[in-house]
């Protein structure tokens, strides 16, 4: 249920049991269960008690999200500026004082050595390898024919050169047929400058 509709639905219960109170002196039988006119009023009475103490819940979880949320960012804060102030007063290599806030010392900064940019590289190269990654101008290369869902088009268009119309069709007759037109030159293909 929205909650744009829960004030629409307890104001059309509040009418439900003001019409019961009007109109109904007797038991009525609805949907085969017979209700008095008490039973019938307090189906409509505990639909908005739900919705009021729905509402109540909400409300008070909304809130404690956004305490948790205002707790946490302040956590982090002072944390971080906490293990700052312990590093400062003791020295990036303070491991036993950081360790006793269950902090982790700093990683070393600095140049990297040979043997971790060969790993580096040479993880890297893996992954690509793995996941079939591809700059563009390795893209350019892939050559092929493209399918295409049935849905969006009904043929396979196939990527290929183009062939003229002389050696494209057959006569369907046994006459000689004519000499196939000589194609041009193709261009040069001009590789792009990077």
């Amino acid at each position: 249920m929205a909650n744009k509709n829960r004030p629409s639905i307890v104001a059309r219960n509040t009418g439900v049991m003001a019409g019961i109170d009007k109109h109904i002196t007797g038991s009525v039988t609805i949907g085969g269960v017979t209700y008095t006119p008490a039973t019938l009023k307090q189906v409509f009475s505990d639909e908005n008690t739900a919705i009021t103490s729905t509402e109540a819940l909400h409300t008070q979880v909304t809130d404690q999200v956004q305490a948790t949320n205002t707790a946490k960012a302040k956590g982090a804060l002072v944390y971080g500026l906490l293990r700052s102030y312990l590093i400062g007063q003791y020295g990036k290599q303070a491991n036993a004082v950081l360790g006793d806030f269950g902090m982790t010392t700093p990683q070393p900064t600095g140049a990297q050595t040979l043997a971790s940019k060969t790993a580096a590289a040479t993880k890297r190269a893996a992954t690509r390898q793995v996941r079939n990654t591809m700059g563009s101008v390795q893209k350019k290369s892939v050559k092929g024919v493209m399918e295409v869902p049935v849905k969006a088009i009904t043929t396979i268009v196939p990527v290929t050169s183009p062939t003229t119309d002389a050696t494209a069709a057959a006569p369907a007759t046994g006459a000689a047929s004519p000499a196939p037109a000589t194609p041009a030159a193709a261009p040069t293909p001009v590789k792009p400058t990077s």
